[in-house]
């Protein structure tokens, strides 16, 4: 699955047109930190560190260093896709998203990631323990692990967590994401076409 976001050109200017007007005091990141084009999906309102960051293990290496965030999921029950039926829970792919969302604005406001690296992710591990009610607050956690640095930036990462409603795990998950240029990208898809 790729995630990308071309924020010099995307969608907006490209086409003409603009973003639909975000939801009532619409409270979400920056839609840049997520690679989304509209503020209506933008799915989670805030990311922190959490106290504690682990510094690289005894041999200094950085992969075996684990690094805690918390985040908070922003439930848009009036959102055109996930709630396109009534329901009284948070749906699944919802979850997923948030959870993918997370990973990728972690990268840009913690590793430093710069806007318009590509991310791919190269494995997704989901666990639904628990129905998520649409009315208390839903806290993601999440550790990433096995950074994989290449001159310097970051270019693989495995993030592992869960998303919390009070005490209850509704969800479990685990990935890989690879940060790549543009180039690279361009390359591996003109590849794939020609499969």
């Amino acid at each position: 699955m790729t995630m990308s976001y071309d924020f010099n050109s995307g969608p907006e200017q490209a086409g003409g047109f603009s973003s639909p007007p975000p939801a009532v005091g619409l409270a979400t990141l920056d839609k840049r930190l997520v690679h989304k084009c509209y503020d209506e999906n933008v799915l989670l309102s805030h990311v922190e560190a959490m106290p504690g960051k682990a510094e690289a293990g005894e041999s200094g290496d950085p992969s075996t260093r684990e690094d805690h965030f918390r985040g908070t999921l922003y439930v848009q029950r009036t959102h055109r896709f996930f709630f396109e039926h009534a329901r009284d829970h948070v749906p699944g792919l919802y979850l997923i998203e948030a959870g993918r969302q997370m990973s990728v604005a972690v990268a840009h406001m913690f590793y430093g990631v710069q806007f318009g690296v590509e991310f791919i992710m190269t494995e997704l591990n989901v666990d639904f323990r628990n129905m998520a009610n649409i009315h208390d607050p839903l806290i993601a956690y999440n550790t990433m692990s096995r950074h994989v640095f290449r001159k310097g930036q970051l270019a693989s990462m495995y993030s592992a967590g869960v998303i919390r409603q009070g005490e209850l795990d509704v969800a479990r998950m685990s990935g890989t994401m690879m940060m790549m240029d543009k180039g690279l990208l361009k390359r591996l898809e003109r590849r794939g076409l020609k499969a």
